[in-house]
């Protein structure tokens, strides 16, 4: 008995880790905001995948076959970290907020480059992750520390969509300088004269688009899955949070589950034909399903109203959510009964066996 205990305890915690938890390898943009210190902190996570299938013993195969290539770095800094590039980076991606329409501003960045090229006899792939962990201010439009906790705080939400376009140039040691945002420089970095064949061929379009793509997070705030937490405990393994909220309710929103509501998400996929050192390759590219969350201190509200997404976020949450199910919130109840439900076939399955 003690040990079925355990594993239903296992159970849950694994069911709730993952009714909040972003999919792994997607494209994700997560953030944790606090209205009260107009302090938020944002991971975009762009993923892209490119696969090449080429005739065996052509230039590209002679090129390729049996190389693996890899550059992984991590950089930090701030708006006067010309040295190793995030400066660039922080200029590249407060230039999107504003292309967004938002207000927001990046003040300090960590970013994480991983590009890995591997050849075989018939075939090569080339995978890229790019994570930015940058640090947000401003996204408060009016409110702030000194609100109340029933006036509520007016927060931006525009920055979830952005788009960078500006090349990143990053100065990595023992990697020297690499611009990350195209996937055709990390072949650049390791085959120079084959990155200016594909740059020249039918395929170029494919190497040479931003990954830094988030526009797939465009879709009304209304249609995100809402979650409120009274408690807090979702969000207590996010250090920034600790460290800068002292609030114990939270709201998360999420994306990327596919519903009615949301509908259904699939990975962007594109492929082309290209003549790349006189042989005929076949490029196909993709892209993973976006997956989001955002995670706000305090109670949110969407408004679309003005034509642009904010929330309206209060500390407390009104009287008839607290008290709709004794001080507990129905959505939460709804998650934890599924949960249960799943938890109690299990044990069903488990002891006819």
């Amino acid at each position: 008995m003690k040990s079925l205990s355990v594993v239903v305890a296992t159970l849950f915690a694994i069911l709730l880790a993952s009714s909040v938890a972003p999919a792994a390898f997607a494209n994700d943009m997560n953030a944790v905001l606090v209205p009260e210190r107009d302090k938020a902190e944002g991971h975009y996570i762009a993923v892209k995948n490119i696969s090449l299938r080429y005739p065996p013993g052509s230039p590209i195969s002679q090129e390729l076959n049996g190389k693996v290539d890899r550059v992984q770095f991590t950089l930090k800094g701030d708006a006067n970290s010309t040295d190793n590039g995030v400066a660039n980076a922080i200029n590249a991606f407060n230039k999107a907020m504003l292309e967004a329409q938002s207000p927001v501003v990046v003040t300090n960045m960590t970013i994480t480059y991983t590009g890995v090229i591997r050849g075989f006899e018939n075939n090569a792939l080339m995978s890229y992750k790019i994570e930015a962990v940058p640090q947000m201010e401003k996204f408060v439009i009016n409110g702030g520390g000194n609100q109340s906790s029933t006036t509520g705080d007016v927060v931006d939400l525009e920055w979830r969509r952005i788009v960078v376009t500006d090349p990143i140039v990053l100065n990595a040691p023992d990697v020297g300088e690499i611009e990350i945002t195209k996937p055709i420089n990390l072949i650049d970095k390791t085959h120079k004269d084959l990155a200016k064949q594909i740059f020249e061929s039918q395929a170029s379009s494919i190497f040479t688009t931003s990954i830094l793509n988030f526009d797939k997070f465009k879709q009304p705030m209304g249609t995100w899955h809402f979650l409120f937490d009274p408690s807090g405990s979702l969000v207590e393994s996010s250090s920034f949070y600790k460290e800068e909220s002292g609030a114990k309710v939270v709201s998360i929103y999420s994306l990327g589950e596919s519903s009615f509501r949301e509908g259904t998400f699939e990975p962007e996929e594109e492929d082309a034909t290209a003549t790349i050192g006189g042989a005929q390759v076949q490029v196909h590219s993709q892209v993973p399903a976006p997956s989001g969350q955002i995670q706000i201190a305090g109670f949110a509200k969407i408004d679309q109203s003005a034509g642009s997404n904010i929330a309206v976020v209060t500390r407390e949450a009104p009287a008839d959510v607290q008290n709709a199910t004794g001080n507990f919130p129905l959505q939460v109840l709804l998650v934890l009964g599924g949960m249960m439900g799943a938890i109690a076939v299990f044990i069903l399955f488990k002891a006819r066996k």
